[in-house]
């Protein structure tokens, strides 16, 4: 067969040009042709027809090179040449050739040749869309390149392994490295340690995915220095046999917005002022520990740790200093824990260590207690003068929670490790105390109180009691004081202390204190039926107060009620009125415009001061019912007492005393002049009902006696005798 380096012998007859179509078919379906060493076209096959639509009798008897391209004609006159001086090896030749219609197409030729009878036989194949396909590729490339070597970004070529086969020249501005000096390298000798697993990940996922893939890492260049880098790859393979042929990257600096971008991420991780975790970072990291426990069984603690007695450096010393302390308790922490461990400033003066894998209890306090140590070192602040320090000792106060539990909340390990710092703190702070079966107990405890006081709440379980007010002078009822009770699920009633702490910290007090409001208010409106100058009090939470806004509400209660200011007196605690410029003390003073009385309750304990009763917008005071225990004439005791009501007297204050429970108590606050009290001595704290018959009662018999008399009134049916033993005056004035 032609082509396969043998000589051919042409059938005899029939002559060449006269071949028969059979023989054609026979020899090739491909365009063959026989043609004298001069080049002289002696037979064409029919397929010649079929592809360039050139009949065999219009090529024979023409020359050969009549048909190529004129740019073609030199290479296709030297290929007749090398056939016609006699090499009988198999030549072939790519040249363009005329059609019928004038087109050319490429045409791949193959022949041998037969000096015997000097002849060359020849086979061609049309290629006219291979080579198109092959010129379109080259001018791609050409393009891809002209666009790669003038790009801004850096395009590289590189194999399977990573080795660079092509850098564009903007790698000397990308990369920081020339081009040629990056050729045949590893990427991976060029990539932050940090980010040379995560770059390995990507480019696995590349080879194994035919998609796009953009992976970001930190390049070293050439001085030593990193920078963000942003590559988008895409794999190149054979069409035909699937084979990776390269892995092209456009690469860019994104130095610039990844630096922004890690810094917007650490102000929203950290605590801006400390430098270390806050609050949100903490809760994740939590959650985190947490989950790990479900694979690895072991041990989280949370250290909750507070600076003690911290708002006396800010009030003393300055927000300045303050925050240097802050800073420098992070800075201890830090140094203080294990690298493991993760510190997080929690909010104000509170800070949280989170700790993993402690083996035993022994490594849970011997942690807690090095903290409580390395706090205890004075922090050296800046002093009064530009340029000066100061020395400031310091203690912390430890609250410890431990956990093994995977489905431990994130809140209740919190809230354990709160229980136990209040316990540090009650137990003389500079400690640390870990949660225990104790604080569970009472944590316990006060999760039903929250409960109880939602469900009362939700169902009205709540009611009011009223202990009469008496003026001490002649025992006249002159209002009460409204106190709140609670019934438990149990038949039992749950103890002030306790749910009204509990009701400030959960935020229910506000609900609370409004229904205390709204329900005395409403009992009033029936007391003042019997009497128009009683009032009726109440206490506001601190919480309530110090939000602002406390009297708008309350007289727009009064409002509702239909009743004035006059009907009602607001006891509040000095806690309520700290800031004498806060907006506190300015509602005072527009409940007081509106006719209400506001008076400072438990006078004598906490912050009470007798600072506070020129300072405070006030009406009365109350003191404190331990006062009242021994005011015996002479005592020490009733010296403070009646210089307390002096003072108050002095400033035009009403003082009212409580838990007068006996006639000796009664006795000895009117001696020291007290106005009016409050006690079981004169009744115990009463329904509305019962509170009301004991008003009827009052007025529907005198009151005035001799020197020296005392009156018993008759109860209601139903009523102790000892709970109306209202005292008449015993003074001729």
């Amino acid at each position: 067969m032609p082509g396969d380096g043998r000589s051919v012998t042409v059938p005899s007859p029939p002559p060449p040009g006269a071949i028969s179509d059979d023989w054609s078919h026979r020899l090739s379906r491909d365009l063959t042709a026989i043609c004298g060493f001069d080049g002289i076209i002696r037979w064409a096959s029919g397929s010649w027809e079929d592809d360039l639509t050139s009949s065999a009798g219009t090529l024979v008897g023409r020359h050969f090179l009549e048909l190529v391209h004129p740019e073609d004609v030199e290479i296709s006159a030297a290929a007749l040449r090398v056939a016609v001086n006699g090499d009988d090896q198999t030549k072939h030749l790519e040249n363009r050739c005329r059609a019928a219609d004038g087109e050319y197409r490429w045409l791949h030729w193959s022949w041998a040749a037969d000096p015997e009878e000097q002849l060359l036989y020849a086979i061609a194949r049309d290629i006219t869309e291979r080579k198109l396909a092959d010129m379109r590729l080259v001018d791609s490339e050409a393009r891809y390149r002209l666009m790669a070597e003038n790009s801004s970004d850096a395009i590289t070529e590189s194999n399977r392994e990573g080795v660079f086969n092509y850098v564009s020249p903007a790698g000397q501005t990308v990369f920081g490295w020339r081009p040629q000096d990056m050729v045949g390298r590893d990427i991976y000798e060029f990539i932050h340690p940090d980010d040379v697993e995560g770059l390995r990940a990507g480019l696995h996922d590349l080879l194994t995915d035919p998609g796009v893939l953009t992976i970001s890492a930190r390049f070293r260049r050439a001085d030593g220095s990193y920078r963000w880098l942003e590559s988008t790859g895409q794999q190149i393979r054979d069409s035909d046999t699937g084979k990776l042929l390269a892995v092209i990257g456009n690469t860019r600096d994104v130095n610039a917005r990844r630096t922004a971008q890690d810094a917007l991420t650490r102000q929203a991780q950290t605590d801006p002022l400390t430098g270390t975790a806050n609050r949100t970072v903490l809760t994740d990291r939590m959650r985190g520990a947490l989950l790990r426990l479900e694979r690895t069984p072991g041990t989280v603690a949370v250290l909750l740790i507070d600076l003690d007695h911290f708002k006396r450096v800010n009030d003393s010393l300055g927000h300045r200093v303050g925050d240097e302390v802050l800073v420098a308790t992070a800075q201890r922490l830090v140094a203080a824990c294990r690298p493991s461990d993760s510190v997080a400033r929690y909010g104000g003066d509170e800070f949280v260590v989170l700790a993993e894998g402690l083996t035993s209890a022994e490594d849970v306090h011997e942690l807690a207690e090095r903290l409580v140590v390395v706090l205890r070192e004075p922090f050296q602040v800046s002093g009064p003068m530009p340029g000066d320090e100061q020395s400031l000792l310091l203690t912390v106060s430890v609250g410890v929670a431990v956990t093994t539990r995977a489905d431990q909340p994130v809140e209740d390990l919190m809230h354990e490790a709160d229980l136990a710092l209040y316990r540090a703190k009650d137990r003389g702070r500079d400690r640390h105390e870990l949660f225990d079966g104790e604080l569970q107990a009472r944590a316990l405890r006060r999760l039903g109180i929250q409960r109880a006081l939602r469900l009362a709440l939700a169902g009205q379980d709540m009611y009011l009691l009223y202990q009469p007010i008496v003026r001490i002078s002649d025992g006249q009822v002159l209002g009460a004081e409204g106190l709140l009770r609670i019934r438990d699920g149990a038949g039992g009633a749950l103890a002030p202390g306790e749910f009204l702490t509990v009701a400030e910290d959960t935020g229910l007090i506000r609900e609370l204190d409004d229904w205390v409001l709204r329900q005395a208010l409403a009992d009033q409106t029936s007391f003042r039926a019997v009497d128009p100058a009683l009032f009726v009090g109440i206490n506001l939470s601190y919480r309530n107060v110090s939000a602002g806004q406390f009297a708008e509400w309350v007289t727009t209660a009064l409002t509702d009620a239909g009743l004035p200011g006059t009907a009602l007196r607001v006891e509040l605690t000095e806690r309520a009125l700290l800031d004498p410029a806060g907006p506190s003390v300015a509602g005072v003073q527009r409940l007081r415009n509106a006719g209400v009385r506001v008076g400072l309750d438990d006078f004598g304990t906490g912050h009470s001061s007798l600072y506070s009763l020129q300072r405070l917008p006030l009406d009365f005071l109350k003191i404190d019912r331990s006062f009242a225990q021994d005011v015996a004439p002479g005592s020490r005791q009733a010296a403070i007492v009646r210089a307390i009501v002096d003072l108050a007297h002095a400033y035009d204050l009403e003082v009212v005393a409580e838990g007068i429970e006996s006639p000796e108590q009664l006795a000895g606050v009117e001696q020291i002049g007290c106005d009016s009290g409050q006690g079981w001595l004169f009744s115990q704290p009463l329904d509305a009902a019962d509170y009301r018959r004991l008003l009827l009662t009052q007025h529907s018999r005198p009151t005035a006696r001799a020197a020296g008399d005392t009156e018993q009134v008759e109860p209601p049916v139903g009523i102790e005798p000892t709970t109306y033993s209202l005292r008449v005056n015993r003074s001729t004035n």
